[in-house]
């Protein structure tokens, strides 16, 4: 068990960067499929024009935001960064 999530999976998934790549998703309960990271190889032209080395680099990383909406069950991961104090009052309340 993860945050509540009835199941976990990684599918294939699509970043700019990185090749292959897939995604972290997680099941809520009430909320359904909700992706909380990602992960990839950086694509090997990238990682030469920056280092100037043939190796390989792994890219990964969880979204905190996105694990703080699966906890709390928000359905719309822009209440997270409300400035309104009711809502903000019942995602500590929830």
């Amino acid at each position: 068990e993860f945050a509540g999530a009835t199941e976990i999976k990684i599918k294939p998934g699509y970043f700019p960067f990185t090749e292959p790549s897939c995604e972290l998703m997680a099941k809520h309960p009430q909320l359904g499929w909700i992706e909380l990271g990602g992960a990839g190889i950086f694509r090997p032209e990238l990682v030469k024009m920056l280092t100037g080395k043939d190796v390989s680099v792994l890219a990964w990383g969880l979204g905190i935001d996105r694990i703080g909406m699966f906890k709390l069950g928000i359905e719309d991961i822009r209440q997270l960064f409300s400035h309104d104090l009711d809502v903000l009052r019942n995602m500590r309340s929830a």
